[in-house]
């Protein structure tokens, strides 16, 4: 039983880094109807960026926290302004699929040039016991911070000015365009903010993760797998995919095997996609 308590703590602890990432993969894709497959790549800047203001600067990775954000969404919005906007206009998936993989690539070889294959960290844990479990101290402060994340970010999207429309134009960008609302800043600000979100993912992740720079690739697939299960547009259909997703692969580990959990959330992912498309041709 203690065993099963731990990792269904772990689970939904790690789950919370999933939620965050599916978040912003969310808004990007249901905004701008793009996969963003440079996501986890993302994540792994935000990474470096916490490491490098740790190191040189001696600036506490939770106190890096807005400074990554910010920078971050600077990030994204030139890459939206530059690159995405102009592809936006062929109107071909297949070139911002290209594109995104490509920006991907282009991060991931940069951080091995600059940084190169070395594994970093900035943590050193500390645990507390919680009945009969233990838990590490930097994850149980790092998804607290998540879940503050994620509750201003829905009520951003839903009560302010700016979220009301940036979730007009994700419902019709040719109405919200109509109306006066300048669609083109709020794809900038989507595909920023998008990224600002995981680079505080990954600037969390840093309490408990290593850093090199291949750290964002499976976390950026979760991520879509996130957006699928949790819904499109959904905010907290994405929370709690990702937290699903976190216990899924914490309990596969424990009854079947850790070498088998990441082909058991493949499987399931694709069990979801098949049941969905079944039951969307049923209701035809």
């Amino acid at each position: 039983m203690e065993v099963f308590l731990q990792a269904l703590v772990n689970g939904i602890l790690l789950g919370g880094f999933y939620s965050l990432m599916g978040m912003g993969q969310n808004i990007i894709f249901g905004v701008m109807n793009i996969v963003n497959f440079c996501h986890g790549e993302m994540l792994m800047v935000g990474m470096y960026i916490t490491y490098v203001l740790y190191t040189y600067f001696g600036v506490d990775p939770y106190v890096a926290l807005p400074i990554v954000a910010v920078l971050m969404f600077g990030l994204g919005a030139l890459i939206q302004s530059t690159l995405i906007t102009p592809s936006l206009k062929t109107k071909s998936f297949t070139n911002l699929l290209f594109l995104t993989v490509g920006l991907g690539l282009l991060l991931t070889n940069g951080a091995l040039v600059i940084f190169g294959s070395t594994y970093y960290k900035t943590y050193s844990q500390t645990y507390i016991p919680l009945g009969p479990v233990t838990i590490a101290l930097p994850r149980l402060v790092s998804f607290l911070i998540l879940i503050v994340v994620a509750i201003a970010l829905f009520a951003f999207l839903k009560y302010s000015t700016t979220g009301k429309q940036i979730r007009a134009v994700s419902q019709n960008p040719i109405g919200a365009e109509v109306v006066g609302i300048n669609v083109k800043k709020i794809y900038i600000l989507t595909y920023g903010l998008g990224v600002a979100l995981a680079g505080i993912a990954g600037s969390l992740l840093t309490q408990f993760y290593t850093i090199y720079p291949t750290a964002g690739a499976s976390f950026g697939f979760r991520a879509l797998i996130v957006v699928v299960v949790g819904g499109l547009g959904s905010i907290p259909g994405a929370f709690f995919a990702g937290i699903f997703l976190g216990l899924l692969e914490q309990m596969s580990a424990l009854f079947i095997s850790p070498s088998y959990s990441d082909m058991i959330v493949f499987v399931t992912f694709i069990i979801i996609l098949v049941v969905r498309q079944v039951m969307i041709l049923r209701r035809r």
